[in-house]
């Protein structure tokens, strides 16, 4: 996790990037550290040995990125016009605006929070920022100390009137600013910032007989008072050991920051309207060619399979699919699996809309999604509402996998359309994160899908598949197999041949079978886009295994997975990554793809990955990537090549003749005359 962070720090430092561009990636490392540290740091025992060293290295990475910030990005920004001015500094016309804000939408909303030594202790949100505010009341000595949070709900930057620019004030300096208002008969002495971020784990008994959405509810409400695991903060020193003692915070936890807080809030600035000459040029995803050339989408689906790739092609084909099957009144049946799911989500709309209208929908939602897990309540209860059976997934296992089945009825019988993905059914993440998007109606991945949603769905155990695997029910065991049997297949004259396509590796079992195979002359080829484990170019053990990472625009998050079989290769997609967690603690899909144009398309893909010399980084040995440069060679960038070839391909789109003719209707006031 820390190295890729390292290489998403790195594109943010590339001056190759727009100014903007680089500060969104900021922002993103940012927000990587947050939950590394709710996560991951959450996860190791006080006593571990690697603790120490672990925040060690986390500390540098975010040390490394606040100096960068401070002493190239910031004067960058303020030279572009992006200026952060400090209250006391306005002008009286910039005054006037900022205490008329302050006055009527911000005052009302604070709250000043008193620390008191023999008070309770109170639960500061996590990941919000705090005023620390050192007090004397100038009767006793003693300090007093009360912390005000900053709202959430207001954006960070407060944009002032200006004739050049845009200057902005930060709302934490506002509140600062004005907070005599919020402590009357009290002088501030002193005035710090802190940032807590707690332990996101949640402890469930999942075999409780009661409401699992209550037990997921009441787990959200006791994650809010989790363990700190860091504390991020700028104070006196005085302050600093108040804090620690107050609420229990070891040094270890301590990440002093200068000047400017999180990040994460900041880089907002690159998504603000304007400022195009700072920006790299926003992308937007062209339609899916064989979905916009066809007015019929179960006729399309009945002729081929169609694979979408996103974010160069539009989620639209997946929103359309699932709408046209709301609508349809010949369609009798919806199944689907939801993981992470956008706060505004058409394709839940269209799951209302179709059991509003007495269609069978069944939704399987996964509670457990982290970071979800509210907002998937909140949905879970909507679909209800609406008539759908929903559903909460399996004890002691996350739902991971990502389908959906659709069952019509048509003139030769029951048709069923299954749409299978490697990302979330999530349109806002579908323009950000590099998936695979794939819908047929083989019969045979048919029968399997069926039998897939019964086995999560009911008491159905797991089926002998025809076509798919799942996890934790035989994927990893599938894999190994593919392994081996390219082993066996595998001459001096013709090597066997493994490409692959994931977001993380580091599953043991598959890592030995991985070496295993190197050692007998396998060509491996992975593309890993952040954890690694297996060690490539090792003399005698992993001599023919190559491991590229990409950082680019978007977020690489399809798996892919290809053995060439001596001939007869076969492609595979797959919601799982090669993890423990993933194989064995997860319900994961993995699908073999089978029809000649799309396999010849996926390979083309995976080929341009390894052919990237301007985003990819190359695995060493020891552990450390290093950035792949072109040199005299031709620059290839895998993404901007195939958001190219959407370009190109959008242009030859025919839009089908519509099958029914509609006359136009004339004008009320026309037929009167």
């Amino acid at each position: 996790m820390l190295e890729f962070n390292s290489r998403v720090l790195a594109e943010g430092m590339d001056e190759t990037n727009p100014l903007l561009e680089r500060l969104k990636f900021l922002g993103i490392v940012s927000s990587n550290m947050d939950e590394f540290f709710m996560v991951r740091i959450a996860s190791y025992p006080p006593d571990d040995p690697e603790l120490a060293q672990t925040l060690l290295r986390a500390k540098e990475l975010m040390k490394r990125q606040e100096n960068y910030f401070l002493q190239k990005m910031a004067p960058e920004m303020e030279s572009a016009g992006l200026v952060r001015l400090m209250p006391e500094a306005l002008t009286p016309v910039q005054m006037e605006r900022l205490k008329t804000f302050y006055d009527r939408e911000l005052f009302p909303v604070l709250t000043p929070i008193s620390l008191a030594a023999d008070g309770p202790v109170p639960v500061l949100s996590n990941l919000r920022l705090h005023l620390l505010f050192t007090l004397t009341d100038g009767k006793t000595s003693e300090p007093k100390y009360a912390v005000v949070e900053i709202p959430s709900n207001f954006p960070r930057m407060v944009y002032l009137p200006s004739e050049k620019g845009h200057p902005f004030v930060l709302l934490e300096d506002v509140v600062s600013f004005f907070a005599r208002d919020l402590f009357s008969g009290f002088e501030i002495i002193d005035r710090g910032l802190i940032r807590l971020t707690r332990g996101a784990e949640m402890t469930l008994d999942e075999e409780k007989d009661e409401d699992f959405m209550k037990v997921m509810t009441e787990a959200l409400r006791r994650r809010r008072e989790g363990a700190i695991m860091r504390l991020e903060i700028r104070a006196s020193a005085a302050a600093v050991r108040f804090i620690c003692e107050r609420f229990s915070i070891t040094e270890a936890s301590i990440v002093p920051v200068s000047d400017w807080f999180d990040l994460k809030s900041v880089s907002q600035i690159a998504l603000q309207p304007g400022f195009e000459q700072l920006k790299r040029k926003t992308w937007e995803p062209r339609p899916c060619r064989d979905f916009e050339e066809s007015d019929d989408v179960w006729a399309l689906l009945k002729s081929k399979n169609v694979l979408a790739v996103f974010p160069y092609e539009s989620f639209d084909c997946v929103s359309r699919f699932l709408q046209t099957a709301a609508e349809d009144p010949d369609v009798l049946a919806i199944k689907q699996t939801l993981y992470r799911i956008d706060k505004d989500s058409p394709i839940l709309r269209s799951l209302e809309t179709a059991a509003e209208k007495g269609k069978r929908v069944t939704a399987l939602i996964e509670l457990k999604a982290r970071f979800d897990e509210a907002n998937n309540i909140e949905w879970a209860r909507r679909l209800q509402m609406a008539g759908a059976t929903v559903l909460y997934g399996l004890a002691g296992l996350k739902t991971h996998a990502k389908a959906c089945l659709v069952i019509r009825r048509e003139s030769e019988g029951i048709k069923r359309y299954v749409h299978l993905s490697t990302g979330n059914y999530n349109e806002k993440t579908a323009r950000l994160y590099s998936d695979f998007s794939y819908f047929t109606t083989n019969e045979d991945l048919a029968n399997d899908i069926s039998a897939f949603f019964n086995m999560i769905t009911g008491y159905s155990q797991p089926a002998g598949w025809a076509k798919i695997d799942v996890a934790p029910y035989g994927l990893r065991r599938k894999l190994l197999r593919l392994i081996r049997r390219e082993i066996l297949v595998s001459t001096p004259q013709k090597p066997g041949l493994i490409m692959a396509k994931m977001n993380s590796l580091c599953d043991p079992e598959i890592i030995e079978a991985l070496y295993q195979a190197s050692k007998a002359g396998v060509r491996i080829r992975l593309n890993v886009r952040g954890i690694c484990t297996l060690k490539p170019g090792l003399k005698g053990l992993s001599e023919t295994i190559e491991v590229i990472s990409i950082v680019d625009q978007f977020l690489e998050h399809g798996r892919l997975f290809y053995f060439a079989n001596g001939g007869n290769d076969e492609f595979y997609m797959a919601s799982a990554d090669w993890m423990p967690r993933n194989l064995d603690r997860r319900i994961e899909l993995m699908v073999p793809v089978e029809d000649p144009e799309t396999k010849k398309r996926l390979m083309e893909i995976l080929n341009l990955y390894f052919r990237d010399n301007v985003k990819s980084w190359h695995l060493i040995p020891d552990g450390t990537y290093i950035k792949i440069e072109a040199g005299a060679r031709k620059k290839v960038r895998a993404q901007e090549t195939l958001c190219d070839r959407v370009i190109e391909e959008e242009k030859n789109i025919v839009k089908s003749i519509p099958r029914t003719l509609k006359p136009q209707k004339p004008l009320t006031s026309l037929q009167h005359q």
